[in-house]
């Protein structure tokens, strides 16, 4: 079972050659932020989430979802309209209980985004870092899978906090009883992850701590250093199908109570032509939470 390391969501498929990405069960790491809220989100009991790939797309799926919590940032700030920026702190602060989400942001987003069509698509951060490479063993095992671990790094370039945590997770691999092949850029990935020996200070070396600093948010920084803290595993599924995507559409409707008090039932038609005509030929993207059980 081969383990490779990408150190940039800015790659292209074909010049990947030590691993085939559509055969390989796939995590994506984007410590400061995305994957730290997305982790935050389910630990706190939070439903599912929706990925959008840009601001409009976002803003659409909440005109239709209309009581999904939609969070994202733009330079590391909420844009214009959405309810919640993409700060793990904040998010854990009120209740998350069976709430749906719709998340955009500007690497982490994009990450998952990249890897849709691989075989399994996991989100890791520190916090839920062992419980998350758990769940992908077992599934790369069973099914003869390679791991491909992506770091988002910020705009293209390398990001030493993503760097650093796949080297942790380099690491915790390297306690497994399976026989991995690490690749190059995993035993460069574990060197960083070994190299230091406090995981807030290695945070803290990184341009996205000092960005995320220079924005009035440098509290995120503390929470998300936090190892291991939630037992959860968030997955992507994507809906391809006319009919998963109206299951899907009908399933939320179904639950909603204005609908159930007749409220809404005049733009439910409406409603789901508008969704569906914005997904005639695109996926929609969904985090959910993987049980290892």
């Amino acid at each position: 079972m081969k383990v490779h390391v990408i150190f940039t969501n800015k790659f292209y498929p074909d010049e990947i050659i030590e691993v085939d990405i559509k055969n390989c069960v796939c995590i994506v790491i984007d410590t400061i932020r995305a994957t730290s809220t997305i982790t935050t989100i389910l630990g706190c009991l939070g439903s599912q989430i929706l990925i959008a790939e840009n601001k409009e797309e976002a803003i659409n799926l909440k005109k239709i979802f209309n009581d999904f919590i939609l969070c994202g940032e733009e330079r590391g700030l909420p844009p214009k309209g959405f309810d919640f920026g993409n700060s793990p702190l904040e998010i854990s602060s009120i209740d998350l209980k069976d709430k749906n989400f719709i998340l955009m942001t500007t690497n982490g987003t994009q990450s998952i985004l990249k890897l849709k069509d691989s075989k399994l698509v996991f989100a890791l951060s520190l916090l839920n870092l062992n419980y998350v490479l758990d769940c992908a063993v077992k599934s790369a095992y069973e099914n003869s899978h390679d791991i491909l671990i992506l770091c988002s790094g910020e705009k293209g370039k390398i990001a030493y906090d993503d760097v650093f945590t796949s080297g942790m997770a380099i690491k915790y691999l390297m306690t497994k009883p399976y026989n991995f092949f690490f690749t190059d850029s995993s035993k460069v990935a574990l060197s960083v992850g070994l190299s230091e020996s406090s995981i807030l200070d290695a945070l803290e070396k990184s341009y996205s701590a000092k960005s995320l600093r220079n924005v009035g948010l440098g509290d995120d920084i503390d929470f998300l250093s936090k190892l291991n803290i939630y037992n959860v595993c968030p997955y992507l599924e994507r809906l391809r199908f006319k009919k998963q995507k109206v299951l899907f559409f009908e399933k939320y409707f179904s639950m909603n109570l204005d609908l159930k008090k007749g409220q809404n039932k005049s733009n439910f038609k409406i409603f789901k032509n508008q969704f569906l005509n914005s997904y005639v030929e695109k996926d929609l993207l969904v985090i959910k939470n993987y049980s290892l059980f």
